[in-house]
């Protein structure tokens, strides 16, 4: 288990401005990397209502329960747990979790995290590259029958993780979008399938 803050910027990207990053800064699509992102809520959305997230990410052979919470400096607390495959499959068919610190800081937010329904996936074909002294993704995402385009960058700061992205997509030419995350975008998409 791990904690960490998280300060990203991101913006939606049409496919013709992903093209244009991808040639701009030089990187190869066919290294991208598949990750899948099974997201929870419980009956009430209790975890929305707190501006909160919860998922499994499964990549490269693990999968991570990760808790996602607003910190007060516009970043992300995030805290971790590496689970084991029956682990993930008992949580995908009856959201049953297991003891550890991401649950103890579940506990906090939910009255009854024993509520908790498996959602749906998103899947994301991820290139990271390492920039400016943080780390830049371009992002191709899959859920609900929908498929976007973003860049993320991770910095040291909300401050200049929005300098660095606004810096590098006006050297392109592109006009930086403001942006929900992408558990947001799924839950967009998932309210809009059900209306």
């Amino acid at each position: 288990m791990s904690q960490e803050f998280e300060y990203e910027a991101k913006s939606l990207l049409s496919l013709s401005d992903f093209s244009t990053l991808i040639h701009h800064l030089k990187l190869q699509e066919h290294k991208a990397i598949t990750q899948h992102n099974h997201y929870f809520e419980t009956p009430d959305s209790e975890l929305s209502a707190a501006g909160s997230a919860l998922r499994i990410r499964e990549k490269n052979d693990k999968a991570i329960l990760t808790l996602k919470q607003p910190s007060e400096d516009g970043g992300l607390l995030e805290t971790h747990q590496v689970l084991t495959e029956k682990e993930k499959e008992e949580a995908l068919a009856n959201g049953t979790l297991p003891n550890g610190q991401t649950t103890s800081q579940l506990n906090s937010l939910l009255l009854a995290h024993n509520q908790l329904s498996f959602l749906g996936t998103l899947t994301t074909e991820r290139i990271e590259v390492s920039y400016q002294d943080g780390s830049l993704c371009l992002d191709k995402s899959s859920y609900l029958g929908d498929v976007d385009y973003e860049v993320e960058f991770e910095g040291s700061s909300m401050k200049s993780a929005h300098q660095t992205l606004t810096s590098l997509l006006n050297e392109v030419g592109i006009s930086p979008m403001k942006t929900p995350n992408k558990v947001a975008r799924f839950f967009m998409r998932k309210a809009a399938q059900n209306n």
